[in-house]
């Protein structure tokens, strides 16, 4: 699908959570009106906290308050907040299926002024019933990130991701930056990574074409699908195999930390990250020198073939209000805050230069200057995007697969148990 390249926006608030006491009773600090903030991303939550500060003092009538994530599954969370009546007033949510979940609770936005900057395939992603309940956050990128200098000095020459066309090659590279002394990659075992952005390379290789790719998710879901015998799973499969072969933590795969990683990889003990932009700000804060792409996750054994040229892009997420438990008061304070950063020219500053996004609307004048955005955007110039599948999984897909691929990754269960798990929760459980 063409994608409208300079209307678009990296990385990614996962998970969110918030603390009992933070939500809608409306009560204010230093006289101002509060409004609690429900959203994740611990890897920048440093720069998300200088935003936010700065929006505080940039004006008096609003305090924005963050909580912090307390280690719980965000719609899990989220539940129990509307249901103890302390629902959060600004809630960074997902988007389709994710987001029509809670459609009767959120504010109809799409009277906001800044929503006239955003390009309208990408509004979609947060409208239900044909209404915008969902202003898009961002789009976010992930394959293998890659530390240059490591791939330079692996492959003797200037390295270029386009050289990367198939699954031998990928293994080839691997066994290049391995001669130097230098690990190969690191799988980061965390449910999201594995069961929401693994499990998409899977997905959308399906078909070149959108309308097979979805029937091939409803023919899943419907029991019809017979997975360990399908060749884009079995390719799959093979990749991630290689993956493990060469996995920094081979040893003990599940121990691998997020952060640790990070360090290593910025610092270039590591070549290939399997990994997404949203990273970008606590690698830069690791090693501010370092010199970070992307490239895709190749499957197939066939040069050039389709998914082994491209890198996966989506919407994950929306911001939205909460309409049933928060004061007008607070619910303008949200929307000030998200007009601050969308429209205002400090506010897009810290969006783009703090957080480490490419702004997704038009009225944007801050534009990004670091390589792995400029990474990113060349792929979506080039039409070189996949999408994003796991943007239509229900809420329970990615903890549910990701926790079969830990296993896999483990070596507890085999391709076959693999498969079977995933067929399984389909047809029982995602509904």
């Amino acid at each position: 699908m063409k994608k409208s390249w300079k209307t678009v926006l990296a990385g990614v608030l996962t998970a969110a959570l918030i603390l009992p006491g933070c939500g809608s009773a409306g009560g204010a600090s230093s006289g101002k009106t509060d409004v609690s903030m429900l959203i994740g991303k611990e890897e920048i939550a440093k720069e998300l906290d200088e935003t936010v500060a700065k929006y505080n003092s940039s004006q008096d009538k609003y305090n924005v308050k963050i909580i912090p994530l307390a280690g719980q599954n965000a719609t899990e969370k989220l539940t129990s907040l509307y249901a103890s009546k302390n629902a959060p007033v600004l809630i960074n949510a997902g988007v389709y299926k994710e987001l029509e979940a809670w459609k009767d609770k959120f504010l109809d936005l799409s009277d906001m002024p800044l929503v006239q900057g955003i390009d309208e395939q990408y509004l979609d992603a947060g409208k239900v019933d044909g209404k915008l309940i969902g202003i898009p956050t961002t789009i976010e990128a992930f394959g293998f990130l890659y530390n240059k200098d490591v791939l330079d000095e692996a492959v003797k020459g200037d390295f270029n991701p386009e050289t990367i066309q198939s699954r031998a090659d990928l293994e080839e590279l691997m066994k290049q930056i391995e001669a130097t002394g230098k690990k190969a990659l690191e799988i980061s075992p965390m449910d999201w990574s594995l069961g929401a952005h693994f499990s998409n390379v899977m997905f959308t290789n399906q078909s070149d074409d959108t309308a097979a790719r979805h029937e091939f998710l409803k023919q899943l879901q419907e029991g019809k699908v017979d997975l360990a015998n399908n060749q884009t799973f079995k390719d799959w499969v093979a990749t991630f195999d290689l993956m493990k072969e060469h996995n920094t933590a081979k040893a003990a795969p599940l121990s691998a930390d997020y952060d640790s990683a990070t360090l290593q990889f910025a610092n270039g003990d590591i070549g290939l990250w399997f990994m997404g932009n949203w990273a970008y700000p606590q690698i830069k804060e690791a090693n501010p020198d370092a010199n970070i792409g992307v490239m895709p996750v190749p499957i197939k054994e066939e040069a050039g073939a389709y998914g082994n040229t491209q890198i996966s892009i989506g919407v994950p997420q929306t911001w939205t209000i909460d309409a049933t438990q928060s004061t007008k008061e607070q619910q303008d304070g949200a929307k000030d805050f998200l007009n601050w950063m969308y429209e205002d020219e400090v506010g897009q500053d810290y969006y783009v230069n703090k957080l480490g996004f490419i702004p997704i609307s038009k009225n944007n004048k801050i534009e990004p200057n670091d390589e792995l955005s400029k990474s990113v955007l060349s792929y979506l110039q080039a039409e070189k995007n996949l999408e994003w599948m796991n943007a239509f999984y229900p809420p329970t897909g990615f903890p549910a697969m990701g926790a079969s691929l830990q296993k896999y990754l483990d070596d507890k269960i085999d391709m076959t148990g693999l498969a079977a798990e995933f067929v399984d929760y389909w047809k029982t459980s995602a509904k």
